[in-house]
């Protein structure tokens, strides 16, 4: 299986990403890593765990706490129907150095010392944090963040987990291949929510459309547009949670045509907008 790193987007007016994931919604990379920290909860279920060098079984559900670049798979891998998880991702400039030695964050400084090698919660810690996890979803953005640093003292107060022992984190300079997608990922992020310009795209990456298209395919597994949707979607989700109206979020997030956003994130989420609002607002 192919190592990939995620492209994390995180909206311009948050400091961090809080999304749902279930069967009709899969993660849309398996074996993966990125620069992000990363917080899973799956509130019930079993399956495997493969964090690094690390490979294991979860029973009845899963909370796990994973560093920066710390390869993994994904959690809906081989899952059926029921399977859905909570999932927030957070960049490691959020608590800067100086911030860490305050004597308040001494144990959550330490707690993202031992992240790197993948932490798993106990059961009982799962349950007093995991719905504060889902919460995170329907918060505006500055109660998210406080939101995420009472959940990070939750975790860090608590004896109750276990060290998996992943192994060294994904380092030094990323090939010339992943260079040259990041430069187009990061343009790409800047025009996600106007046209996507393919020849400018192109132009990024040194390349003419037609070599530019493969080279992205073979990246990323999808075409550009397949690509572009899925993360215009995945804003879309977010948006639908802090903006009244299923119009404007379909436009914020980058979609020109609302029945074309509609039929798009019905394919890729398996309900309407306002049926995935209803659902999400009330879990």
């Amino acid at each position: 299986m192919k190592l990939e790193r995620e492209h994390v987007r995180i909206l311009d007016d948050s400091s961090l990403q809080a999304f749902y994931h279930n069967a009709s919604n899969p993660c849309p990379v398996l074996w993966h890593y990125h620069p992000e920290y990363e917080i899973v909860y799956l509130p019930s279920g079993s399956g495997q765990r493969r964090i690094g060098q690390h490979h294991g079984r979860y029973e009845d559900g899963e909370l796990l706490l994973l560093g920066p670049n710390v390869p993994h798979l994904s959690y809906d891998y081989g899952q059926g129907p029921d399977f859905e998880e909570f999932v927030v991702q957070f960049p490691k400039e959020l608590l800067s150095a100086d911030m860490l030695t305050r004597p308040e964050l001494a144990p959550v400084a330490e707690l993202l010392k031992r992240a790197d090698s993948g932490l798993v919660f106990g059961a009982e810690v799962r349950q007093v944090v995991g719905p504060q996890l889902q919460q995170l979803l329907t918060l505006r953005p500055w109660e998210r963040l406080l939101g995420l640093l009472r959940i990070l003292h939750e975790l860090a107060s608590t004896p109750a987990y276990t060290e998996l022992e992943a192994g060294p984190p994904i380092s030094g300079p990323l090939p010339a291949a992943q260079q040259r997608l990041n430069r187009v990922l990061a343009l790409l992020e800047k025009q996600l929510s106007q046209v996507v310009s393919v020849s400018e795209l192109a132009a990024e990456a040194s390349l003419t459309v037609p070599a530019f298209c493969r080279f992205f395919k073979r990246m990323t597994q999808r075409t550009v547009t397949e690509f572009v949707n899925e993360n215009r979607v995945q804003h879309a989700c977010q948006l639908l949670l802090t903006t009244p109206s299923i119009t404007d979020a379909a436009y914020a997030s980058g979609f020109q045509n609302l029945s074309y956003f509609n039929r798009i994130f019905r394919r890729q989420m398996g309900e309407s907008p306002s049926a995935y609002r209803r659902r999400v607002a009330v879990i």
